[in-house]
């Protein structure tokens, strides 16, 4: 398990798994992704998909998953 104060350290050694709720309640999951931008006082990051190049702007409390281990509050 991984506490959610520590994303930040994951997602700055470059690529990883992830999987997040979207806002539409389903789960997305890409085992490629890479972070772009972190947002401390925004509650927010942005990734983006190794495969499609798409950057999707994700909440951090949604994160369920990063790299295989479960993400808690």
């Amino acid at each position: 398990m991984i506490h959610s104060s520590l994303i930040h350290k994951l997602v700055e050694r470059g690529e990883f798994s992830i999987t997040y709720i979207a806002k539409d309640g389903h789960l997305v999951q890409s085992s490629r992704v890479v972070c772009t931008s972190f947002h401390a006082v925004g509650r927010t990051m942005n990734i983006k998909f190794c495969d499609s190049e798409e950057i999707r702007t994700v909440r951090r409390c949604t994160i369920t998953e990063i790299n295989g281990q479960e993400v808690v509050l």
